[in-house]
């Protein structure tokens, strides 16, 4: 017993210490140096509107003790995960992938064996989890992700992501912990991990205005007028990688893309709407303004809010109506109702934002559920305009708000800050059908707010349907065809049998009926389809509600996941080395922190406690290592 306590507190003192974090030395009879994840690299490649990524981590045991560990990283939200390898030494394993419970045996069976193992998780749709077992002194490990996913672009902006930061969240009352707790180094502290990106890009249309705005050290080579590259070599990963393009003509190209397989044929349409439209197809309109002021929002993404709020309010007409909704740890409305746009009531609006400047946690759920029972006028077009960087931990509680209580309110979420929670994002674009808006930096507002005012003003598409009279449709996504609204693209996936022509059909602004036609390709040019699809059917049956206690859709998700070898919240890839490895001991656990994304204070380290109430930030090294949210994760065999 004493010997677990001055144990405890030695581990302690270096947590505390320590300036080599996230590296440990541990004296004495648990001698060991570390075991970091040295590099990450990603190899991209984008072909039309269908990027293909294959990610590659290495791994070394530097220590002279064998070692098991866990690292916590994040992904695309719509990353469809097909593929994993292990290496150790000459030893190259490609994973299996097996339901998440037999798979969890069959790690564990191996490290009883004495046997190198990996097992890949979701903890969330953007949050993976990889843990490895009898690692031996010398030993580098490597592992190979295979994921693919569907771009969609805004605007005529094309935008590719890879999170490589993860930001605290603040947790909503009633909701259970879990393992991703938030536990982060102190603002200012860096991890000696490093990334790089290749990306290769190709296009039907001239790329133009190809730029990376999160790296500016990334170097861009265009080989051809459609092809074009993306390197970046040695970043610090405190921020996301991203780069954005246009593609040159008067319209975003749109079509059809199939994949005919052996068992079943999947296909992918996209339709972008027209770059102009008339004012007198705007209907009325009634803006409900939800924006973010906590701890986390101060600073940059708080005066970005400011700013969009008086640009959409220059753009209010007399016949709008508006109203506006603070949350952090409790909310302030600004009126009963909504209030008609004129000049008194907008400055009435701004003088009432501008007496918040970032504090307290962020209590999203009830910020949205007050803001839809307020009332409003049926014949108004109501859109719902949410600001916040998403640092919550009940999404599952927000998206069944708004799967339940948001028909009949357009709802456009705007993420600010350098790492925002692209989960919370896509979960509400997912359910209300309409993309979402992330700006990341200062440089990068100006663009956005047009973007933003324009899309959210300008519906130009609605009653979508998708039919054919001699092609079998089945499973199209999203099942309810949402509406279109401007400088948006449209992303349909389903299956199909026979041959012939699709029409898509659709109600203008001004109320003139729309019809597309797209020829089915018999030939299979593009076998990620099938992956896709089964991505986004579990999206839609389990990433964004957790279904931990609806057991038949459960049941639905664990099958597509080992029919399309996807990693799902239920399926899981594990890999195991056939040779018993010579080594001795019992495992103690040592945890590690992880850098706060950049531009993120200490002030966003608070834990909701299921009230108003949280825990404040930390005052000793004691406070934020038990406080603290760890990532990384060494079982050290003493």
């Amino acid at each position: 017993m004493k010997r677990g306590i001055l144990l405890f507190i030695f581990l302690i003192s270096i947590a505390v210490g320590s300036e080599n974090s996230p590296y440990f030395e541990i004296a004495g009879h648990h001698e060991i140096d570390c075991f970091p994840l040295k590099s990450s690299h990603s190899e991209v490649t984008i072909t039309g509107s269908i990027a293909k990524i294959t990610l590659t981590q290495i791994y070394t045991n530097e220590g002279n003790k064998t070692i098991d560990a866990t690292y916590l990283f994040p992904a695309s939200s719509g990353a469809a995960v097909h593929g994993m390898l292990m290496k150790i030494g000459n030893r190259t394993i490609r994973a299996e992938i097996q339901e998440k419970t037999k798979a969890r045996q069959t790690f564990e069976e191996a490290k009883k064996q004495k046997k190198s193992a990996s097992l890949l998780t979701q903890k969330r749709p953007n949050l993976f989890s990889m843990e490895m077992a009898t690692i031996l002194p010398g030993d580098q490990l490597t592992l190979t992700l295979e994921y693919s996913e569907i771009l969609k672009p805004n605007s005529g902006d094309y935008e590719f992501v890879i999170p490589t930061a993860i930001g605290p969240r603040y947790r909503e009352r009633d909701t259970p912990s879990d393992s991703i707790e938030n536990h982060f180094l102190n603002e200012g502290k860096q991890t000696p991990t490093r990334f790089s990106v290749n990306v290769n890009l190709s296009s039907p249309l001239p790329i133009q205005r190809l730029a990376c705005p999160s790296h500016e050290q990334s170097t861009i080579t265009f080989t051809s007028k459609t092809m074009a590259s993306v390197n970046l070599n040695e970043a610090e990963p405190d921020r996301d990688f991203m780069i954005r393009y246009q593609l040159s003509g008067p319209r975003i190209l749109s079509g059809l893309l199939s994949h005919k397989g052996s068992e079943e044929n999947t296909f992918l349409i996209q339709l972008e709407p027209p770059r102009e439209i008339k004012p007198q197809d705007i209907p009325e309109r009634d803006f409900i303004f939800v924006i973010d002021v906590s701890g986390s929002m101060k600073g940059f993404p708080l005066n970005l809010a400011k700013d969009l709020f008086r640009e959409l309010a220059e753009e209010l007409r007399p016949e709008d109506r508006f109203n506006m909704l603070l949350f952090a740890g409790a909310n302030k409305v600004l009126s009963g109702k909504s209030l008609q746009a004129t000049k008194a009531n907008i400055e009435r609006a701004i003088d009432f934002l501008n007496s918040s400047d970032g504090t307290g946690g962020t209590r999203l759920l009830n910020a949205l559920e007050e803001a839809l029972e307020l009332p409003h006028n049926q014949d108004h077009s109501r859109s719902l305009i949410l600001i916040s960087d998403g640092y919550i931990k009940a999404e599952t509680k927000v998206f069944d708000l708004i799967k339940n209580k948001g028909s009949g309110t357009n709802i456009f979420p705007l993420g600010v800050g350098s790492s925002v929670n692209r989960h919370l994002l896509e979960g509400l674009s997912h359910f209300t059908g309409r993309d979402h808006f992330i700006v990341t930096h200062s440089s990068e507002s100006d663009t956005a707010v047009t973007r933003f005012k324009n899309i959210i003003s300008t519906p130009v598409l609605t009653n979508i349907q998708i039919t054919s009279e001699t092609v079998t449709l089945s499973d199209l996504l999203p099942a309810r065809q949402p509406d279109l609204f401007y400088g948006q693209t449209l992303s349909l996936v389903g299956k199909w049998q026979g041959s012939g022509t699709i029409y898509m059909t659709g109600t203008t602004g001004n109320g003139e009926k729309l019809t597309q036609s797209f020829e089915i390709q018999k030939s299979s040019t593009h076998p990620s389809l099938p992956t896709l699809w089964a991505r986004t059917k579990v999206k839609e049956l389990s990433d964004f509600a957790q279904l931990t206690d609806r057991g038949t859709e459960k049941k639905q998700v664990t099958e597509l996941g080992l029919k399309h070898h996807l990693l799902t919240p239920f399926t899981s890839f594990v890999a195991v080395t056939e040779e018993i490895r010579e080594t001795e001991g019992k495992s103690i656990l040592v945890k590690q922190a992880k850098p706060l994304p950049l531009g993120v204070s200490n002030s966003a380290k608070v834990e909701g406690s299921g009230s108003s109430n949280n825990i404040p930030e930390p005052s000793s090294g004691l406070l934020i290592l038990l406080v603290g949210a760890l990532t990384l994760s060494l079982r050290i065999r003493s």
